[in-house]
């Protein structure tokens, strides 16, 4: 199989113009040691390769979350409430999300198809859920997701507190799940240098490779 099946022309034309984009992009990077952002990734960064997927998606509205630097098209975004982590991010982002809905995506999973990111918008829209999450082999992702932009004001009062993870979000919304097949490698986080040598390894894995 290849990781990088093209878009159709539908997928292309169709699909998320009318949904903002989160990037997340501005984690400390402790484990790594270094910004994941500008990691090197098939010939440009994660950070390019991301923004380029949503672009391909008809994201219009692309924000850097926590980012320094902005990238032709896209806005960056501060925290309002630095060292609060991805909650933080997603509050800032939410309040100044031009679309209703808000696509999340974290800048270190590369491998996440576009082609479930396009599902995974279609099932938030005929869900009127307040988040949809994708989810494979019954795990979700709370930083793949859609999530309604007026929940920064359910967000703002947990980064009061000391607790201030993404699932305290969900345990006050409710979410809804899209299912998608395929590898688990799609999934994978890129936290540490060992996780970054197998994402480049997945990368340059010929589609007719062995899995």
């Amino acid at each position: 199989m290849s990781y990088f099946e093209p878009l159709s022309q539908a997928e292309r034309s169709g699909g998320l113009e009318g949904v903002s984009a989160v990037l997340l992009a501005g984690g400390r990077s402790a484990r790594m040691g270094r910004d994941k952002a500008a990691l090197p990734f098939r010939g440009t960064t994660l950070l390019e390769w991301q923004v380029d997927k949503l672009r391909g998606l008809g994201v219009g509205d692309i924000m850097l979350s926590g980012y320094r630097y902005s990238l032709p098209g896209t806005r960056p975004i501060p925290d309002d409430w630095p060292g609060r982590g991805p909650l933080s991010g997603m509050h800032a982002c939410l309040k100044r999300a031009l679309h209703p809905d808000c696509l999340v995506l974290s800048v270190d999973a590369p491998l996440v198809p576009p082609q479930a990111l396009a599902a995974l918008a279609r099932a938030h829209r005929a869900s009127g859920t307040a988040v949809t999450l994708l989810c494979h082999g019954g795990k979700w992702e709370p930083l793949m997701g859609v999530y309604r932009r007026e929940l920064f004001q359910v967000i703002q009062p947990l980064l009061l507190g000391e607790n201030t993870a993404v699932r305290r979000l969900l345990d006050q919304t409710g979410f809804e799940t899209l299912d998608w097949p395929g590898e688990e490698a799609l999934f994978l986080n890129c936290n540490t240098p060992e996780d970054y040598r197998r994402l480049q390894a997945l990368a340059d894995k010929p589609s007719d490779a062995p899995q």
